[in-house]
């Protein structure tokens, strides 16, 4: 009887001196599983430009370096015009003119925030008929903007603009408008800038 009392003690000091050491331990958490772990960095950034496709899921867009980006629609993505009022996704057309705040994540580019612009064009004036100014646009091709009489004009730059004319635009000047297009493919000018012939 003591054998046996004697035997129970040294195995249960046995056991315990394994807990304290750590001898039956469970095996410790690999570090990829702690709870502290950050995760990995979002790149996040800006890119603007002209809309030149769209689908049900995503966007191409062209700047005027003439780079392209396509960028993916998530259920998160916002739309906006002005002042952050809510637009959606069906206001966004060819031509369009955006500005994508973007994440890129795992080698894409996902929509994050759509803020819609005014459409604009810039070219070499052709010709001045009427209320109709044609252009030719940096790829060659020819587009016509129409004026109203609610259309501006300024002349030059920022720094020196000054207001303009309609009668102030001659064959050669290079020229801005915003605006937009309607649908036989014209452009509606709101807002005309002539930078003259040599500007760039």
């Amino acid at each position: 009887m003591f054998r046996k009392l004697f035997g129970g003690i040294v195995a249960a000091g046995v056991l315990a001196g394994a807990l304290a050491t750590g001898a039956l331990a469970a095996p410790a958490a690999s570090p990829s599983a702690s709870p502290n772990a950050k995760p990995q960095a979002i790149h996040r950034d800006v890119f603007r430009g002209t809309v030149t496709a769209i689908n049900e899921t995503q966007l191409t867009v062209r700047n005027m370096n003439g780079e392209s980006k396509t960028f993916v629609r998530t259920d998160k993505t916002q739309v906006v015009r002005g002042r952050n009022e809510r637009a959606s996704w069906s206001e966004i057309e060819v031509n369009s003119h955006v500005s994508v705040r973007f994440e890129t994540r795992n080698g894409k580019l996902y929509a994050a925030r759509i803020h819609l612009g005014r459409a604009h064009v810039a070219g070499k004036v052709v010709a001045v008929n009427g209320n109709v100014i044609t252009i030719t646009n940096k790829d060659g091709k020819s587009v016509k903007l129409n004026v109203t009489g609610e259309t501006r004009y300024f002349e030059g730059r920022k720094a020196n603009r000054k207001p303009g004319t309609l009668k102030d635009i001659q064959a050669g000047d290079r020229l801005i408008a915003t605006g937009k297009w309607d649908v036989n493919g014209s452009f509606d000018a709101a807002l005309v800038v002539t930078l003259g012939p040599n500007a760039r």
